[in-house]
This record gives structure tokens, sequence and C-alpha cells, in this order.
């Protein structure tokens, strides 16, 4: 490849971007679209042959070509601004190629090589990388090489997780490409079953994550020196505090619980990760860090998108908050009401598109106003990742529900019972699409098994969505489906003699 080259008669090669291993990113020019996009080749030309015979070398190729179509098949499914979005997928010769969107900015390994990085530039990087994760593990899928070099940050401030090279589908049927014996992931961000070649899950992601957060609080990452596979399966590094004193006592625990040797001992997801972090993110008008960061994380949180200021004065006059307020009305409660009970409709009949950017927009200032636990904001929530769903975007949707699952698991777990119940359902069904039929076979049944414990007009809603999942199941064939319908169906006689007329 040489710049000037001319692929696919449509991308024009302009620079090469980065090289390594068997890929080479290069900035290109989309003639058919006039942007500029990122294309990932691979290089099958630059395979190493010195220690491998033909049949060897054959092997090894054909599988480091079904890796990389199925990294280009996952991101296709992959839709967040912290991910590269895909644009085309393709061949040259006899080497596959994706192109996606550029992202013109640093790695956050360049990036931490200059900057000593305070509490809030940290919260503003990991935030937005565990919402990238949450996206992808979302669909599920693991992907097994976070790393500085694997993160990138745009000139706008935006996080974005990059090569999805070795990432790995959770569902059942998906394909092993790693030989036995090799490990996948990069030296000194490997979970410790990665090393020892277990199952890698979502928590193995986690793992890599606290090492970067890790990195990022103590100016150093958890393990130096030799035997860093050894390391990482045995020793306990100080807490980040240790190097950086200023370093808060919330964010020590919550990196010494990523670095747990047992993915059981690790956070639970990755939204958990989030609700954590997320409390030391800079607040909207807050001025920019000094010194400067280039570019500039906290940006993203510090400054609405769209809006074209650069500072914001930190004691806005009386005429600019009136300003404010006219923007974003304050919600009326009964309004919200009748419009969830318009939405629902519309869900019942699949109709959800037109009216699911208003929902998003009330629930954004439902949270604002009212706080993410309201019960209202907590039912925008859920009918939003009902929209979601119904309108075939299942990572936004399972992003949803999980949060709905968090807060309920961070509660005393009785008041938002029924939620948690609801929002385990709607994880399950997300995964439905992909062949993943196990969890909602679980949920469906532990949901039945509690309707009898709660008040009736909680029971009874849930009672319908179990149906719902029920009768899904019962399509795609799942022996296991018409059994907890019959349950239901039993339910259902028992409570209809208490039922007002």
């Amino acid at each position: 490849m040489r710049a000037g080259d001319l692929l696919a008669n449509r991308y024009r090669l302009t620079k090469m971007l980065g090289k390594g291993g068997m890929a080479e990113v290069w900035q290109s020019h989309d003639q058919q679209s006039d942007r500029q996009v990122a294309i990932k080749f691979l290089r099958s030309d630059q395979f190493a042959t010195s220690d491998t015979d033909d049949s060897e070398r054959h092997q090894e190729l054909r599988i480091l070509r079904q890796r990389f179509r199925r990294e280009g098949a996952l991101m296709e499914r992959l839709q967040h601004p912290g991910i590269p979005q895909l644009f085309d997928r393709g061949t040259h010769g006899a080497d596959p190629y994706i192109v996606m969107r550029l992202v013109e900015g640093v790695s956050l390994h360049d990036f931490l090589e200059r900057h000593t990085t305070t509490v809030g530039v940290t919260a503003s990087i990991a935030v937005q990388i565990t919402d990238a994760l949450a996206c992808a593990h979302a669909l599920p899928v693991v992907h097994r090489d976070l790393k500085p070099h694997n993160v990138l940050i745009a000139r706008d401030g935006t996080v974005v997780l990059i090569d999805f090279g070795i990432a790995k589908p959770l569902n059942p049927d998906a394909t092993g490409y790693t030989r036995q014996g090799s490990t996948v992931g990069s030296r000194g961000y490997q979970a410790p079953e990665q090393i020892l070649e277990r199952q890698v899950t979502p928590a193995t992601d986690l793992y890599a994550l606290g090492c970067v957060l890790y990195r990022m609080l103590a100016g150093r990452p958890p393990f130096v020196g030799d035997g860093l596979p050894a390391q990482h399966i045995s020793d306990t590094p100080p807490p980040p505090s240790a190097f950086s004193p200023n370093v808060p006592p919330e964010l020590d625990e919550l990196t010494q619980r990523l670095l747990a040797k047992n993915p059981e001992d690790r956070p639970a997801t990755a939204s958990e990760v989030h609700a954590v972090i997320g409390r030391y993110l800079p607040k909207p008008g807050q001025p920019e860090p000094s010194p400067r960061f280039e570019p500039d994380p906290t940006a993203v949180f510090r400054i609405p998108r769209g809006h074209q200021q650069t500072a914001v004065p930190t004691a806005p006059s009386r005429a600019a908050a009136g300003s404010n307020r006219r923007r974003e009305p304050w919600l009326r409660r009964r309004e919200v009401e009748a419009f969830l009970t318009e939405f629902r409709t519309q869900l019942r009949a699949g109709d959800v598109e037109p009216d699911l950017p208003r929902t998003i927009s009330m629930l954004d200032a439902a949270r604002r106003q009212w706080g993410p636990t309201d019960s209202l904001a907590l039912s925008l929530r859920m009918a939003a990742a009902d929209g979601y769903r119904i309108a075939g975007d299942c990572q936004e949707a399972a992003i949803l529900y999980q949060e709905i699952y968090d807060m309920g698991a961070a509660s005393d777990g009785q008041s938002h019972g029924a939620d948690m119940l609801e929002a385990r359902l709607g994880l399950a069904e997300c995964r439905i699409p992909f062949g993943d039929l196990a969890p909602a076979v679980h949920a469906l049944a532990e949901t039945i098994d509690v309707l009898a414990q709660l008040v009736p007009h909680r029971a009874r809603p849930l009672a319908v969505r179990c149906r719902e999942v029920g009768l899904e199941l019962e399509e795609l064939k799942c022996h296991e489906a018409r059994a907890m319908l019959d349950r239901l169906d039993d339910w259902e006689a028992s409570e209809r003699p208490s039922t007002p007329v």
C-alpha cells in the first residue's frame, strides 16, 4: 500500500496512521461521500514465515482473516459514539479491509506521556470508556485488549475505544480463533483468567479498565518490571493513593475491586463502575482545567453539545439564567404520566420511533429535575429502554435496562424489586436476537416464581411482559417455554377471583 493508491475505485489513500502486527491503518479520502475515513487492512504479505511450515502458515492466515472479518461484523453492530462507526467492508486482492469513521486525536498512551491527569480528567476519560464497554458487553462482546494504545481522545474530548481485532462474542455458538497455548491481550493489561487461558467474561475487560484507571490515577501501571504475568496472577498492588495522595478513597477502593484476581469479586458491570466514577465528573459550566489539556476530555461534560462558547461565566446573570430555564421547561408530572400512557399504547402497537426522541429528551430532563431514582424518571427510563428494543436497537436498550437493574441493586433491593425483574427480562430479551436464549429462560422462571409475592398493580404488568417473552421463546422452539407459559396461566387463574369487576 502506498499514498495515492485507489481502493475499490472509491478510497484514495493519503497517509498511514499506524501499523502493528498484521494490520495497517490509513487515512483515506472517500471520493463517493467526500469525507475522510480510516481504513484498516490485514496485510498477509507481511506474515512471518521463519518458524512455521507452509501448512501452519496457511492455517494461521486463515484464522487471522476470519478474526479480521469478525471484527468488521462486530463493529457493524456496535453503534456508539465511543466506538468507531463502520462505513464499509471489502477485500483488496486476498486481504480484507474495513472502512471506519476517522478519529482525529491522540492515543491515551501518548496523552499520558504528556500530561499528569487530575481526578476530573481521569473521570472524564474513564466514564467514556465504561460507556463504550457497556455497549459492547450488551451485544454481548468482550473486547479483550483494552489498553492506553487502544483508546483515542478526539480533538473535541470524545474518548473512543478502538481495535476490536481480538474481541470475542459471548454467544455459545461463536467460533474461537485462538490457538491452544497462546493468550490474547497485551502484557500489563491482561486479566489473570486471560493469562491462565480460562473463560473470559465482561469482568475481563473490567480488569483491564482497572489497569488503565490505575495508570491515570497513580501515574504508573499497577505492576512494573519483570514477571508481569506472575504479578497479575498473584500480587496485589498498593492503592493508587500510595503514588498520588490526591486520589479519593472511593476511587482507591474501586480500583482495587477492578483488579481483584477472582472475576466474581470485581464490579458486576461497566455501568456500576460508571456510577462510582461519574461522581467525580466536572459539572456543566465549570472552567477548563489548569494547566490546559490538549485535547481536553472534560470538555464533553463541561460544555453542552453544540454550544459554541469556549468559556462559561462563573456567575451568570439573572437574564441568562432565565434564558436557560426557558430553553428547558420544567416538567409537569401529570403531563409526563399522560405521555407515558400514550407511549405504552404505541409500544403495544410496535410504532415507537416517532416519539422515541421525545421520550429520551423527557428522560434527560426528568433525571436532572427529579433525580434518577424518582418513580417517574424510572418509568421514563423503562419506556425508553422498551422503545429502543422494539425499534431494534438492543445495545441502547440494554444500557438503560442495566442502569435500572444497577440502581435497584444499589438500593435495599426491596422498593425496586419489580423494576429489577422487569429490567432483567428486558436485558434477557435483548440477547434473543443473537441466539442467546438461556438468559431469557432464567429471567422468565425467576419472575414467575415471585409474581405471587408482589402487589397486584406491579404483578400484573410483569405478567404481561412474562407472557410476551414466553411466546417469543416458544416461537423459537425453546422447549422450556410451554411449561413456563402454563405456570403463568395457573398464576393468572388464581388471580381472577380477586380481580375487581
